[in-house]
């Protein structure tokens, strides 16, 4: 696990900089764990170095959605934004079905290798431009996309090399901000039209092509 090959603009920081983002310690959080919640102090930023960090809202009648998911060689944008602002953080935080290992970057050094370090600086403006626009395409789909669309689009995205996915019903609504029943009946249609088959706690894909093609729809 080597950092600067994960953040190429570590090695163009100054020997301080660099020096400075080496002493961090990397912490390990286990699958789930919650990391953040609306209105803690974020104190700084996160760089994922392994695993993943899931970035979720809760609605009123205490449905979850996932914003976006920040993976190795990412970094939470909501995080530096609070750390910029001082701000109280706007989502909740957890880590996603891996686990995650991340370094934290606290305010009074983030602030510094904002001042001081060019590289670091665009880093954090190029991470927020890419979350703002991954941000609005997500608006998009949700004003535009059907349930059927947005489930085969979850599928085709996380499944693996031999066409499964390690999702339940209950893990999926709560990825797509809806209920689980809204879950069985997206699966039961696309099952019935033999583009996956269901078991406990996981999808395989049939057909590939047309599921994607669902999802384009």
């Amino acid at each position: 696990m080597n950092p600067a090959k994960l953040f190429p603009f570590i090695a163009a920081l100054s020997d301080r900089g660099r020096a400075e983002l080496g002493a961090l310690p990397a912490t390990h959080v286990a699958a789930h764990e919650q990391l953040l919640r609306r209105g803690d102090t974020a104190a700084g930023a996160y760089l994922i170095l392994q695993g993943a960090l899931r970035v979720y809202y809760v609605t009123d009648d205490g449905r979850e959605a996932t914003l976006y998911r920040v993976e190795a060689g990412e970094t939470c944008v909501l995080a530096m934004s609070s750390a910029l602002r001082a701000h109280p953080y706007p989502a909740w935080v957890q880590a996603a079905g891996v686990g995650a290992t991340f370094t934290r970057v606290l305010n009074p050094a983030f602030q510094r290798l904002m001042d001081a370090e060019p590289a670091f600086r665009d880093f954090v403006l190029s991470s927020m431009t890419e979350r703002i626009f991954e941000l609005m395409a997500t608006l998009e789909r949700l004003a535009t996309s059907t349930m059927i669309q947005r489930v085969s689009a979850y599928l085709v995205r996380h499944a693996d090399a031999a066409g499964e996915v390690a999702a339940t019903q209950i893990g999926i609504a709560s990825e797509l901000g809806t209920a689980r029943e809204v879950i069985f009946r997206a699966l039961r249609t696309l099952a019935a039209r033999g583009l996956i088959t269901t078991a406990r706690g996981r999808v395989r894909i049939v057909d590939a092509r047309a599921l994607a093609d669902v999802a384009r729809a």
